[in-house]
């Protein structure tokens, strides 16, 4: 049976906040490790890898990565999933977040973030396609060269 850890990633150009966490249904979820680590899809995969040590390497795994859409655009996610680690980019407005009183930290985000993961409290990105830059191209092209 397959383990299911979803990380959750608050990032920033100057760092990322990456919390490893497991959901556990009906009682509290399992986390692994909030860090902080320098902005470096590189170190993503070494965290990976390392969470995959301290956990067994005879286990199967479901790893799902994902942060809130903002300045870093698609690169991170372009560079994660072309190392082969699932990603997904969070739509802000539609994640599902605790009402009242809110002290904002960067591991608290990423907690957040990856318990969006865990339970579908969110809409994801739609990330566009080579394929769709090609018909932007295309489009563009006709528009103004008729």
């Amino acid at each position: 049976m397959k383990r299911i850890i979803r990380i959750g990633m608050d990032v920033h150009s100057t760092n990322y906040t990456l919390c490893a966490m497991e959901p556990i249904l009906g009682g509290e979820d399992r986390i692994f490790a909030n860090i902080q680590v320098t902005p470096d899809y590189k170190n993503i995969i070494l965290f990976i890898e390392d969470l995959k040590l301290k956990l067994g390497l005879d286990e199967e795994y479901d790893i799902l990565c994902g942060y809130e859409a903002g300045c870093l655009g698609y690169s991170l996610y372009n560079q994660l999933t072309g190392a082969g680690i699932k990603c997904e980019i969070l739509a802000p407005t539609t994640m599902l977040t605790l009402q009242g009183v809110r002290i904002k930290t960067d591991a608290r985000d990423a907690l957040m973030i990856a318990q969006c993961l865990a339970y579908g409290g969110y809409h994801a990105v739609y990330v566009p396609t080579e394929e769709d830059d090609l018909h932007v191209h295309d489009f563009i092209i006709e528009v103004i060269a008729p």
